[in-house]
């Protein structure tokens, strides 16, 4: 009897190893694909921040929805000013999918002696739409050029992105 229970186990073992194979294997077959379902200035409700050293202020926002979008790709760059992509996944169920958040830019010279053309930060996808995007709060960073905020996998592939046409100057005063 003892030999016949430890073949059955040895059979279970076998099995749910096969299906965890099997699971994983379709995962990997099955592409995410990530989309952006809107872009443009922004203004998000803040909820907190986060360290985030590949930044030029150090710190990343976080915020929380639904964020209001006015479509637009031009883009003055202001004090408070906030503009940015809502995006999703097109998985239908609860998956998450690890991304990075990059931001390419012309070169920002921080205070501490740094040179950056591009900013990342860690974020995820779901099917629910999600924000990335970035809000103006230094003089220096306010420079006039293209930015474009990309969604890449953790491989560094890029998943999706859209591009601005940023303005620096011309703010009103408050």
């Amino acid at each position: 009897m003892a030999h016949y229970v430890r073949y059955l186990v040895f059979l279970t073992a076998v099995f749910l190893t096969a299906v965890m194979v099997w699971n994983t294997g379709l995962a990997e077959e099955r592409q995410i694909s990530v989309e952006i379902v809107d872009w443009g200035l922004t203004s998000p409700k803040e909820v907190g921040s986060e360290v985030s050293p590949d930044t030029p202020t150090g710190v990343n926002r976080l915020v929380e929805g639904p964020v209001d979008v006015t479509r637009t790709t031009k883009i003055r760059a202001c004090i408070g000013t906030s503009f940015g992509v809502l995006y999703r996944t097109s998985d239908v169920g609860e998956a998450v999918l690890p991304i990075m958040v990059v931001v390419f830019h012309p070169m920002i010279k921080t205070l501490d002696g740094r040179s950056m053309l591009k900013s990342s930060w860690p974020d995820s996808a779901t099917s629910l739409r999600r924000y990335a995007g970035w809000v103006f709060e230094r003089d220096f960073e306010l420079v006039s050029g293209e930015w474009t905020i990309s969604l890449r996998d953790l491989s560094g592939r890029e998943l999706v992105s859209k591009s601005f046409d940023v303005t620096a100057g011309s703010c009103p005063i408050s």
